[in-house]
Parts: C-alpha cells; structure tokens; sequence
C-alpha cells in the first residue's frame, strides 16, 4: 500500500538518515510538505495537518536500519488491520448469516493465470512475518513471530468454524455453544495481535499501535470508524479509477463526475493515519 521509497523519503528527504531536528523541530517547510501531501503519501502517519503535532518516532534512529524500514513501510497495514479486526470481524461473530465473510479471511482465488493469495495472508500474516525477521531476536524479533504463529493458527481456526457453523439457504446457523467457540478463538487472536503490537511499540519506543480491546470494553478503541469507513471507500473508488495516476489525470477531465482541482482517491487517508499521534 505504501512504499518503502516513501517511507525513505518521508524521513530523511530522500538522503541519510533522518534529522532528529527536521522530524522533532517542525520547520515551516518540513509542515508545509506535509500538508500538501497526497492522500495516500507515508507522511500522514507522522504529522497532523489539523493539530500540528509531533511525529511519535520514539527510538526509530537507534534501532537497524532494515527494521526501521519494515516499520516505516507496514505500519500503516497494520493500522488498517488493527481496525478491520476491531470495526468489522467483530461484529461478524454474532451473525452466522454472514460468516461467509469470516471464512472468506483464508481463502485465495485466481487472479489471470495464477492464483492470489487470501486476505489473511497479504493484510495480516505478510507484514507481520516481515517485521518478525526484520527485528533481531534481543529487539522483540522471535515474540514477534510467536505471537504470528499464534494469530495465524487461530485465523485458520476461526474460518473452519465459520464455514461449519454457517447459516446459509435453508441451513441451521452456528448453536449458542458453537458461537461461543468462534468468539473464544477470536479473542485468542486478539490476544496474540496486541502482543505482537505491544512488542512493536516496545522495540521501536513508539505507542503507534492501539491494542485491541473486548467486546464488553469496545468504548476504549480511541480510533475513529468513521475515518476508517471512509479510507475504504475512497480506497475502492480510487481502484476503481485505476489508481492514483490514472485517477489524478481523470480527476482533471471530470470522469466519473469529478471535479478539476478535487483528489478523485479522497482525502481521508491523511487524517486516517494521523490518528493517535
């Protein structure tokens, strides 16, 4: 979703590493390009364009530069994960008339002549596993990958339970007993998620991930459902459109009933990943 080029970029101004002072300082200049950033550029994770607050950037210069990297580049992933597993798997739990959606999590389809790999694997498990060997083992590397291994198995788990205890046609759904077990294997992969979260934060010395709460203390996820529906949404218009590139251009022929001079990808993923800061 985002790349490391941009990740780099955001930084360091595209040369060496960063300047403690034009990341902590907030130079006139430095507040300037970010808040003319495009929507989907890697600066919106570090500063808010509304509020003008500081990057969270803890202790990003001392750890390994490849680490730092692999944080930069999948940590806006993570968010969007963190609150897909929040906002919509949820809510899934208590419905057997769409956990079609849940089993859909682990499944992969054909993509042209190959096959493309499940929603689990290229918004969860990918990032994750690139992090955990990004990170050596005294920097949180090794519970970085139990704590994967133990998302992923739960996962698995969760979608086989689905598929079975699915109401679909003239098909009884899940019983009490059977959405209990689903809920529990849920909030064993919550669980192992904000550990892994929780690892990161500690290793990096940032606090930009947001553990997951229970259902009973749902109030307590301090993330906005707004902002991210709304990332979504633009999200899926701007595929639609063809991308960014694509999009900027059609934007300025007025395809699709945009306007010149109006982002035809939206607006909202700079407050979305400005979130918390």
């Amino acid at each position: 979703m985002l790349s490391l080029l941009s990740a780099s970029t955001a930084l360091s101004g595209g040369s060496g590493a960063p300047s403690r002072r034009a990341v902590l300082g907030g130079t006139a200049s430095f507040a300037a390009s970010v808040a003319s950033a495009p929507a989907f550029a890697l600066e919106g994770i570090f500063v808010d364009e509304n509020k003008g607050k500081k990057a969270d950037i803890g202790l990003l210069e001392d750890i390994p530069v490849k680490a730092k990297q692999a944080y930069l580049q999948y940590l806006p992933q993570l968010q969007l994960a963190s609150d897909y597993y929040f906002f919509d798997l949820q809510p899934l739990l208590d419905n057997p008339g769409r956990y079609d959606l849940i089993w859909a999590l682990t499944e992969t389809g054909t993509a042209g002549a190959g096959t493309s790999v499940s929603r689990l694997e290229r918004e969860f498990v990918t990032p994750m596993k690139i992090l955990a060997l990004a990170f050596p083992p005294d920097l949180g590397g090794e519970e970085m990958q139990e704590n994967l291994d133990t998302f992923q198995k739960a996962m698995f788990t969760i979608s086989r339970q689905a598929r079975k205890g699915s109401a679909t046609g003239n098909v009884a759904g899940a019983s009490k007993a059977e959405m209990a077990e689903i809920f529990a294997t849920y909030e064993v992969g919550r669980v192992a998620l904000n550990n892994f979260f929780r690892t990161l934060n500690d290793s990096t010395g940032t606090k930009r991930l947001v553990e997951i709460p229970t259902k009973a203390n749902a109030k307590a996820y301090p993330r906005s459902k707004a902002l991210y529906t709304a990332l979504l949404k633009e999200a899926a218009i701007c595929r639609n459109r063809g991308g960014e590139a694509l999009a900027g251009l059609w934007g300025g022929l007025m395809v699709y009933g945009t306007v010149p001079g109006v982002n035809p990808c939206g607006n909202s993923a700079l407050a979305y990943y400005s979130q918390g800061l």
